[in-house]
Formats: C-alpha cells, sequence, structure tokens
C-alpha cells in the first residue's frame, strides 16, 4: 500500500470515529506501523485535515475536513429535504437561520439562509468560529462526551485563563444540555441573540440548528424561537437517521 492510501485511510478513518483517537488505535485498527501512522499524521495536520490534542495524545478531523463537509451537505441525497426545512424555519421566524458543525478548535457554518432584515452577524458559510462562546458552538460542545469538552478546553486555554471562566462554561453547557437547547445574548457580535438546537446522527451530535436575530426586536421572541429551532432540529435528525 503506498503513501497516498495510507493516508487517505487514515483520514478516512478519524472522520469516521465518532471521538478523538489515538495513533495505536490508528495503527491497529488499519495494520500500518506505528511510525508511519506518526508521520502521515503529520502530513494531515499541516494541512489542516486533523488537529491533534498534545495533553490527550489523540487525534481528531481538523477545520480542512469540517470544510468539505459543506460541498458534501450540498450534494447529499438529504440536501432537499433538510434545506426545505431551513426554509420553513427562516419562513416561520423571518430571521438568518443557519446549519452549523465543528471539529475540536472550530464551528464551521455549512449552510444559511439570510433575513431581509438587516443582521450583522460573523457567521458566514465555511468560515470558522469560536467554540466557547455562542449558542451555536455551546450548543454543539454541550452534547459531546466529558473527554471532548477537555480537549476542547485544552484547545481554547488562552481564551478559558480562569478556573471561573471554565466552570462558567461548564455550568452553561450542563444547563444546555438538560434543556435540550442553548440561547445567547452578545457572545460573538454585540446585539445578536442566538438560539439553538442539536442534530443528531445516531447518538452523536452531528451540527445545530440555529436562528440569529438582532436582540433589539427579538428579545419577546426567544420562546418562539426555541420551538421552532427545536422543531427544526428533530425533523433534520429524523431524516438523517433514515439513511
Amino acid at each position: 500500500m503506498n503513501s497516498i492510501n495510507r493516508t487517505l485511510d487514515i483520514l478516512s478513518y478519524i472522520t469516521t470515529c465518532a471521538s478523538p483517537v489515538t495513533p495505536q488505535s490508528i495503527s491497529s485498527a488499519l495494520d500500518i506501523p506505528l511510525s508511519t501512522v506518526y508521520r502521515l499524521l503529520t502530513i494531515l495536520i499541516d494541512w489542516e485535515f486533523v488537529s491533534h490534542a498534545k495533553q490527550y495524545g489523540t487525534y481528531c478531523v481538523g477545520s480542512q475536513s469540517i470544510k468539505n463537509q459543506e460541498k458534501y451537505y450540498h450534494h447529499s441525497l438529504l440536501m432537499s429535504a433538510s434545506k426545505q426545512e431551513l426554509q420553513t424555519l427562516a419562513k416561520k421566524t423571518q430571521e438568518t437561520v443557519a446549519i452549523i458543525t465543528s471539529n475540536i478548535r472550530e464551528t464551521i457554518c455549512v449552510d444559511m439562509i439570510e433575513s431581509e432584515q438587516a443582521l450583522r452577524c460573523s457567521f458566514i458559510i465555511g468560515r470558522g468560529n469560536t467554540l466557547i462562546k455562542g449558542a451555536s458552538a455551546k450548543t454543539l460542545l454541550a452534547f459531546r462526551h466529558e473527554q471532548y469538552q477537555n480537549q476542547v478546553f485544552e484547545a481554547h486555554a488562552k481564551q478559558l485563563t480562569t478556573e471561573q471562566q471554565k466552570l462558567k462554561l461548564q455550568q452553561d453547557l450542563q444547563q444546555i444540555r438538560q434543556q435540550g437547547y442553548g440561547v445567547s445574548v452578545s457572545e460573538i457580535d454585540e446585539g445578536v441573540l442566538g438560539v439553538s438546537a442539536p442534530i443528531f446522527k445516531g447518538n452523536d451530535v452531528l451540527a445545530v440548528v440555529s436562528v440569529m436575530a438582532p436582540e433589539f426586536r427579538s428579545t419577546h421572541r426567544v420562546d418562539e424561537f426555541i420551538t421552532h429551532t427545536s422543531q427544526t432540529a428533530h425533523n433534520i435528525t429524523k431524516l438523517i437517521n433514515l439513511e
């Protein structure tokens, strides 16, 4: 087996695993020498197809892999159905709506329908945003397992400089997991309210559906946004799991 095939095998293995993996597990699963695994992982990291959590010695998909999900998303058999759900949500709320996924370092917007009403928002299809602020990011993180969350905390150590900040984030994640959705105001963009609900593939969170609107015209609609966003996420989850 040549290096190209082995590199693609490693990337495919990491992509299909539900949680970060070790070089040893890659070597064992693919029957590739451990030294070769390390060498090829270095290449994948350099190209941002794979991310490395040094403290835990594990690897997961990188930003380029996540961004490429946008292309898959737009060509998948479920695109028309999920797009319809997003269009329905946009029509009901009359606000900007999006589907957002993530890797261990950032969120990536993979689809968006912008409101005709003015909104200054950082989310653009294919662009990354922080994974520790905002309803979308924290909802994605809330439904990950504890080891994954700890790896995210490590990757964002420069932003989580105190134990109080980390504790507050953990409390936010626990609340989101308990209630089944996330709400934020001005955490990424000043004056923007966000509501997000998780989309699942089996037991794993795959993405979130989010509604974003200016706070000044939407604080009285939070409960409405939660209802519509949660229903949309539920509908898309059902469609995805029909595959």
